[in-house]
């Protein structure tokens, strides 16, 4: 019996998607040729599927890539689609805590809404946290080794393409890698991110699909002697009438004996002043200027391995530091953004910054 054309190709895709996942040179060459049809998220997730099954630095490095073409291919949402009539479903709560099974975006908008953060308890497992930070490890080790060609950590650092400007020395002097500039471990946390349902997530609570924001997630390797940073909200630089959310996740205790986070413990629902009464840097807010905004308000939770907390960027936090800390910290750090603000973020320039820097890509 003959078959069909249709049915051929149904019964040779198996076969086709096997002889991809064996060899990464045909993977990237069909994805390609997808990109070039202005398909590239559908590349993306080809080769998602692919790297999931056998990891490949090439083929996450592309994965990367995809994630800027995939942004500039999809027609956005024009309009935000979002209720300004949300209820309080922690009164009284300082920081309202919720575990990962009982994280919804009702929860999280709340929270956010009333409170200016969620902390979220068990959002990661400790074998995804062990996972993450072998990741961390990683990339600062291939950074250090840049132009070793011997290197066992190849492809583990990559200055990210399309990011010219970022100051890669300075922030490895601080305790961060940019996780675009390491595609194995931007991979692997994203993967981490989809298994606590972040996709979904941020879908609901934005009420359109999410973009990530390229130069804004983070990782980080805090040590126990670090200098603390002045309060901030990322809004300075990144534009106030924008919709975002930040996924600060920790992957080791932290707060008392490790860098923690001091956070204003309710909505403040505008950019504070910026630069005075003591600030160090032109964009970071003059303890005075915190003070008065919390009004007494201030909480410094103590986090487990895997604990999250989310917020937006008219949060008001900072790294909280003693001197009695004996262990250092690793974290993650990424920014979500809704793209039908985008428009709204390019049109602030503060202090020299332009928040089109940012570089959304697709999530």
């Amino acid at each position: 019996m003959r078959l069909s054309a249709a049915r051929r190709a149904a019964a040779d895709a198996p076969r086709w998607r096997f002889l991809l996942m064996r060899d990464p040179q045909r993977l990237l060459e069909a994805a390609n040729r997808l990109a070039r049809e202005d398909r590239a998220a559908d590349a993306l997730r080809l080769l998602t599927r692919a790297n999931r099954q056998r990891p490949n630095v090439d083929v996450a490095s592309r994965i990367v890539d995809l994630r800027f073409e995939a942004f500039r291919q999809t027609q956005w949402a024009d309009e935000p689609r979002w209720s300004a009539d949300i209820p309080d479903l922690f009164p009284g709560a300082g920081i309202p805590e919720v575990t990962r099974e009982q994280l919804s975006s009702e929860h999280l908008r709340s929270a956010i809404a009333h409170h200016g953060s969620l902390l979220v308890r068990g959002f990661a497992g400790q074998t995804a946290a062990d996972r993450l930070i072998r990741d961390i490890e990683c990339a600062f080790e291939a950074c250090a080794a840049q132009g070793d060609d011997a290197s066992p950590l190849r492809g583990w650092f990559r200055p990210y393409p399309y990011d010219t400007t970022s100051n890669r020395s300075s922030k490895v002097l601080n305790g961060c890698v940019l996780a675009v500039d390491s595609p194995p471990a931007m991979f692997d946390v994203v993967d981490v991110f989809e298994q606590a349902g972040v996709g979904r997530l941020a879908h609901e609570f934005f009420g359109e699909p999410p973009a990530a924001l390229a130069k804004k997630w983070s990782l980080r390797k805090v040590l126990h002697d670090t200098n603390t940073g002045d309060w901030h909200q990322d809004g300075a630089f990144m534009g106030e009438d924008i919709r975002s959310l930040n996924i600060w996740l920790t992957l080791s205790h932290c707060g008392d004996t490790a860098p923690g986070l001091d956070v204003v413990a309710r909505r403040v629902d505008h950019v504070l002043e910026t630069g005075t009464e003591g600030a160090y840097f032109q964009w970071s807010i003059g303890a005075p200027v915190a003070e008065r905004a919390a009004a007494g308000s201030v909480a410094r939770p103590v986090f487990e391995a895997g604990d999250a907390l989310l917020f937006d960027h008219l949060c008001v936090h900072r790294t909280a530091v003693d001197p009695g800390m004996t262990d250092d910290r690793y974290a993650i750090e990424a920014w979500f953004l809704a793209p039908s603000t985008y428009g709204a973020m390019l049109g602030t320039r503060e202090h020299g910054y332009s928040p089109r820097d940012q570089i959304p890509i697709f999530y």
